[in-house]
């Protein structure tokens, strides 16, 4: 079309070196220089920095494979062809429904030729499923973009901007915002807003717990306090995701609340409920039994599947569950 342009374009200007007369939509006339008013090209690629450096990617991408970002993409709606994703995986359902290919393991390591099989013309990536030599094999099917997990309202505003969905991912902001408060105003209306709580993974060998800087939403955001127990282990920690240590620091916590997470987040309920069976003879231990939340029956059990997921699903879902734990509806 643009070749069809400059030809006329080059007709009329050997024709007269004049300016013409150009009738408008209301009839008035007005005057143009013949062939210096072509329009240029829109530019069809945009230049996106990411985890692994600069990619030029698609304006508005139509077939997106997504690896690790699964959350944030069906939020916003986007069109995905192809995920990670397998049976008993937290998204399974929701990936289905939107008609994506799924990876079908829970192995990280790509699938190279059902990712090309599905024709991406884009490939985002969550950067910690792989490195730069595992990058440059998935840039070669398509431009692939990589972002770390680590906040998801940040990666769905640079997503939602990359695909031309600004107004969804700030829409998908908005709501989650909304859900976030209305939870704790429930929360402090059933438990006060002293209740104090602790987010641990417990094992038959040894015993995680998680600190406030690693799990805010449990913490500070549904209005809950962390435990006076949570303080006196960061002292002793060099980490700020939280602290190994035995099953014999138990008898310290006294949260009102404990959260208990089990499995791993790339397990299958199956999965989850036989790591549930196994804790089952932590829970015969004395150091258990001295908890005072457990003698309170105040101690959940929660999957990892989404409570180590990130993402306004994932996160919707942990929401959910302190909810339904703390008010009993």
């Amino acid at each position: 079309m643009l070749a069809a342009c400059g030809k006329v374009a080059k007709e009329e200007q050997g024709a007269a070196s004049t300016p013409s007369a150009v009738t408008n939509a209301n009839g008035q006339q007005e005057e143009a220089a013949k062939g210096s008013n072509v329009a240029p090209a829109k530019p069809q690629t945009q230049t996106v920095e990411h985890g692994f450096g600069k990619s030029e990617v698609p304006l508005h991408p139509q077939r997106i494979a997504v690896i690790g970002h699964e959350d944030i993409l069906l939020s916003l709606g986007a069109p995905i062809v192809y995920a990670f994703g397998f049976k008993g995986y937290y998204l399974e359902n929701e990936l289905k429904q939107a008609g994506a290919e799924l990876s079908g393991s829970a192995d990280v390591s790509f699938n190279l030729e059902a990712i090309l099989a599905s024709q991406p013309d884009l490939i985002v990536l969550q950067q910690y499923f792989t490195d730069e030599k595992g990058y440059e094999e998935l840039s070669k099917i398509a431009p692939t973009i990589a972002y770390k997990p680590d906040d998801w309202k940040t990666n769905i505003k640079t997503i939602g901007k990359v695909l031309g969905l600004e107004e969804k991912a700030a829409s998908v902001i908005a709501d989650y915002e909304d859900k976030l408060q209305k939870a704790k105003e429930t929360i402090i209306k059933a438990v006060g807003s002293d209740a104090t709580v602790a987010y641990i993974r417990p094992s038959n060998k040894d015993l995680q717990v998680f600190f406030p800087s690693f799990a805010p939403l449990i913490y500070d955001e549904l209005g809950l306090k962390a435990d006076a127990s949570i303080a006196e282990l960061q002292k002793g920690s060099q980490d700020d995701w939280g602290v190994n240590t035995s099953l014999e620091k138990l008898p310290s916590i006294t949260a009102d609340y404990v959260f208990a997470i089990y499995g791993g987040s790339i397990d299958s309920a199956e999965d989850f409920q036989k790591y549930t069976e196994e804790a089952s003879e932590v829970e015969k231990l004395n150091v258990w039994k001295s908890i005072p939340a457990v003698g309170k029956n105040h101690v959940f059990k929660v999957s990892a599947r989404h409570w180590m997921s990130s993402g306004p699903t994932a996160n919707g879902k942990v929401i959910d569950d302190v909810v339904a734990a703390l008010t009993g509806k």
